[in-house]
């Protein structure tokens, strides 16, 4: 009987083992602080018992940059932490940084005339325009003379020179002014270029004028 009582006594005690639920060890800690390299990278393998969800999430994303538009950005040497919402949104740490040239925009206003340097440049555009077309008035009058413009006579008048310097610098203008981000930019830097071009022009009109004279050359 004492065997037999023995008997049922460890068969009841089995049966209320076996009706106990039994539950695994789950670590609960998300921040894997305590986790070693091995275990993370048998966790990225897909070898993830008894860890959390969460835990498991942590360690799957731990070498990637979640971006604000949701996409994650695989990194060689990442994070370990999942970094919050705020973070994405208002760390510098987690913005994306702009690496490629082609994306970065040209700052032309550093570049750009102030007001008092573009007065400057009108000034020096229009007066050499008006001496070119002043010396060459005065130079095509002696019979030695003569325009070596192909757009205009070889012996022009003040109407045809005018209307010539109108129409290009007109043109010039248009043209410029079609891009409306630097057309501005551009264009005051033409009148500069233009001034100081045509100021030598002039200048050298002036000069072959003066030759004509002294070498007796007469007027037409």
């Amino acid at each position: 009987m004492g065997f037999l009582s023995q008997r049922l006594s460890s068969l009841l005690l089995g049966l209320l083992l076996l009706a106990v639920p039994v539950s695994a060890f789950v670590p609960t800690d998300p921040f894997i602080s305590e986790l070693s390299e091995s275990r993370k990278e048998l966790i990225r393998a897909g070898h993830t018992a008894p860890y959390n969800q969460l835990t498991v999430q942590r360690v799957v994303v731990g070498k990637a940059k979640i971006m604000p538009n949701g996409a994650i950005i695989n990194l060689p040497y990442g994070p370990e932490f999942i970094p919050s919402f705020h973070d994405l949104q208002h760390n510098p740490k987690w913005q994306p940084k702009e690496k490629i040239l082609g994306d970065l925009k040209f700052d032309h206003s550093a570049f750009a005339y102030n007001t008092d340097k573009k007065l400057l440049i009108d000034i020096l555009f229009w007066t050499s325009h008006a001496a070119d077309i002043y010396t060459t008035y005065r130079g095509v009058k002696y019979e030695c003379i003569s325009e070596a413009n192909p757009l205009l006579p070889t012996v022009p008048n003040l109407g045809e020179m005018f209307t010539l310097k109108a129409t290009v610098i007109w043109g010039v203008k248009t043209a410029f002014m079609t891009d409306i981000e630097y057309g501005e930019l551009w264009w005051d830097d033409w009148k500069l270029s233009s001034g100081l071009l045509t100021s030598v022009v002039a200048y050298n009109n002036h000069r072959i004028t003066k030759k004509a004279i002294r070498r007796g050359c007469k007027k037409r």
